[in-house]
């Protein structure tokens, strides 16, 4: 395998977690806000303080894997310039 094709393969993966990042990111707050103001999920009612910590918890985690995202993407765009 020459260096090249190892070069490709290595940016196509970055490229590939940076999509995922920011996919996964806005799932994540997505699902924390659902939780976070539903609280009840089918016939499931989920306890006010346990929605709260769950929900703040996966939209916390999320916005950081969203912004993770975001901050690997800019030097993607630098490189290519």
């Amino acid at each position: 395998m020459s260096y090249s094709e190892n070069s490709a393969r290595e940016k196509s993966k970055r490229q590939l977690r940076t999509f995922m990042d920011l996919f996964m990111g806005v799932f994540y707050v997505f699902i924390g806000g659902v939780v976070f103001f539903v609280q009840s999920f089918g016939g499931m009612a989920i306890p006010p303080l346990v929605a709260y910590i769950l929900g703040g918890m996966m939209m916390v985690g999320g916005a950081l894997r969203f912004w993770r995202g975001v901050k690997t993407l800019k030097p993607q765009q630098q490189e290519e310039e």
